[in-house]
């Protein structure tokens, strides 16, 4: 994700990635989402004291509406995958609860559309110049991460990470279990400069569209569907080859989230019933609040 789609995003889409990647402390860290969103905002754009006070509005109104409308149906959707865990999960199974939280994701965006719409009007060249500078930075971190890496490198750093997240909900992981996704990275289509070349072409999209909204702030309207189309290809790259990878890759994922747990022990699989159910329960306190 760009970096400046993703500080848009942050407040919008954390309950979600709570959904995905689970959390210790989901009440404190959900609380602190409109903090957080509007602190990665000022960092990327360096925000007026008098957008300060309109973001900070805007972003405890949509944190309430998410609150309100959004956290049950979250839950609703942790009842289901509660429902699915005890038993071999199926890659279609994987992939219709992925969509299930792309839709809420894209329910979310579509609420927070109109705040974005304002806070693109509102921007300065030298806002866009520091978003510019920001995503350079942000850039050459990913790089040398993800890309100036060896082979072996890239595939313990995959490890690793999905280590620690599968951990988050089975426990500790066994040996056939660590065997099974070794063996999914291993088979991966994963190439770290294919979504190096499309971070960079969303980032220079970005841009464009945002001058291109600076040349009239005063037409709403543009703003609205120049932000629609950049939504738009972001989500369906205009590259019909990354979208033939992007498309691979998660039937991929799919295939190997199914993979993983079906290797995992009853005991493993009734943890990550009870991790669930814990978020279940997190959600739906926080939207009575």
């Amino acid at each position: 994700m760009s970096s400046f789609r993703k500080a848009l995003c942050v407040a919008t889409l954390a309950a979600c990635v709570l959904i995905l990647q689970g959390c210790s402390a989901v009440k404190l860290a959900y609380n602190q989402v409109p903090h957080l969103a509007y602190w990665q905002l000022n960092r990327y754009l360096g925000l007026s004291d008098i957008q300060t006070e309109r973001v900070r509005d805007e972003l405890g109104v949509l944190h309430q509406w998410h609150r309100d409308t959004m956290l049950p149906r979250h839950a609703e959707l942790l009842q289901t995958v509660q429902q699915q865990l005890p038993d071999a999960v199926a890659p279609d199974q994987a992939c219709r609860t992925y969509d299930a939280v792309r839709t809420q994701i894209d329910k979310v965006i579509s609420q927070a559309e109109p705040k974005l719409v304002w806070l693109a009007t509102q921007l300065t060249d030298s806002q866009i110049r520091n978003l510019q500078k920001k995503q350079a930075d942000s850039n050459a971190e990913w790089k040398k991460e993800w890309v100036d890496i060896t082979r072996d490198q890239l595939r313990e750093r995959r490890f690793k990470l999905l280590q620690s997240r599968a951990e988050g909900f089975y426990g500790a992981l066994e040996e056939p279990q660590k065997a099974a996704l070794r063996a999914f990275i291993a088979q991966s289509l994963f190439e770290p400069q294919r979504h190096y070349a499309e971070r960079l072409r969303r980032q220079k999209d970005l841009v464009q569209v945002l001058q291109k909204i600076a040349e009239d702030r005063t037409n709403t309207e543009q703003a609205r569907s120049l932000l629609r189309g950049y939504i738009s290809r972001f989500n369906a790259s205009p590259d019909a080859g990354y979208q033939r990878y992007a498309q691979a890759l998660l039937k991929e994922s799919c295939e190997g989230f199914s993979r993983v747990h079906n290797a995992m022990t009853a005991a493993q699989r009734a943890k990550a019933v009870q991790s669930v159910k814990g978020y279940e329960q997190d959600f739906l306190v926080l939207a009575a609040q």
